[in-house]
């Protein structure tokens, strides 16, 4: 995402205290024997004190950011580094108790709230997708300056060291768990997500959210739309998204639904984004029918993200004509 009561197999350890405050008190969320996720964030909107707003607040902690690992043996996957090195090291320690010796870091997208803590895997080999690698360059004085999305600045940013190009699928054996690296312009065009076929499940970055998606790029939701159809094809069953419902994460993660949602949401915000009356329709008249399913829940942040999806969907589509969808999957 960019800014504009847990299940039962949830556990906490102890960790460093810088990433132990209350916004950020990070918790490993075991989903199987070799996959791991780690969890901030999502308080409940009365629990919030009013005040000033920085960019992993509105990005990260009110919706809720995960990561994850893949570990088998000596070896993990690390798949994006929340917002800050505190963090990022409370991972890495987690994992290093556990026996991990090497790391492989792999980069979603280039969106802040993925990339805060790279610096603690310098010295590993860092997959993102050559689009991603050439935008950071391309912000990394902005990003480090603390100007790209206000403070706090990324400093030192580390760039990804291995760009994927974006019609190859990268597979990576961790131990002797498979992963697949799949390219994907979805919510963002360098995006990155991880199949992990033996399981059935899709690592799916920003993707995928629960409420619903942040629009990053609206000129290309047609583009994304028919993208996300090819991917519900893939032959994965569960969905782990970086923005979730702890609990639904810590269970195993969503179904084929969320995809369904996240299509419905971002066509029926370009098919009534002539409406008179757009910019002032409500979030859950987007997604009702998706929160009768179970599909999705609704949550107090995405109010405001919505808000910003049909600011900048009404902006890019005004002089457009209204595209035809095809609603198979």
């Amino acid at each position: 995402m960019v800014s504009f009561a847990l299940a039962a197999s949830i556990f906490a350890v102890s960790a460093p205290a810088a990433a132990q405050d209350t916004a950020h008190a990070v918790r490993a969320m075991p989903i199987n024997d070799h996959l791991v996720a780690f969890y901030q964030g999502r308080p409940d909107e009365a629990s919030v004190p009013p005040g000033p707003r920085q960019w992993p607040d509105l990005g990260a902690i009110f919706v809720g950011v995960a990561t994850y690992a893949i570990h088998d043996g000596d070896t993990a996957l690390v798949y994006d580094t929340f917002t800050d090195t505190a963090s990022a090291q409370w991972v890495r320690d987690w994992l290093t108790k556990a026996g991990v010796r090497r790391f492989i870091l792999v980069t979603s997208h280039w969106h802040l709230d993925h990339i805060g803590g790279n610096a603690v895997y310098a010295d590993s080999l860092r997959f993102a997708t050559e689009a991603t690698r050439i935008k950071l360059a391309g912000k990394r004085a902005a990003i480090e300056g603390g100007t790209e999305e206000g403070p706090p600045a990324i400093r030192p940013l580390l760039l990804p060291n291995v760009g994927i190009a974006p019609d190859s699928v990268v597979t990576l054996t961790i131990g002797t768990v498979t992963a697949k690296l799949h390219p994907v312009a979805i919510h963002s065009a360098d995006g990155l997500v991880i199949e992990l076929p033996d399981d059935k499940l899709l690592l799916a970055g920003d993707t995928l959210e629960d409420t619903a998606t942040f629009v990053a790029e609206p000129e290309s939701i047609p583009q994304q739309y028919a993208a996300l159809g090819r991917m519900r094809g893939w032959g994965f069953t569960r969905i782990l998204p970086n923005h979730g419902n702890p609990a639904v994460i810590a269970s195993g993660g969503y179904g084929l639904g969320l995809i369904d949602a996240t299509r419905a949401y971002i066509r029926a915000l370009v098919e009534h984004s002539h409406d008179a009356d757009f910019q002032k329709q409500p979030l859950a008249g987007f997604v009702g029918d998706a929160v009768k399913r179970g599909d999705v829940s609704l949550w107090w942040p995405y109010r405001d993200a919505h808000a910003n999806n049909l600011a900048v969907v009404a902006k890019a589509w005004k002089d457009k004509p209204v595209p035809a969808f095809d609603s198979a999957p």
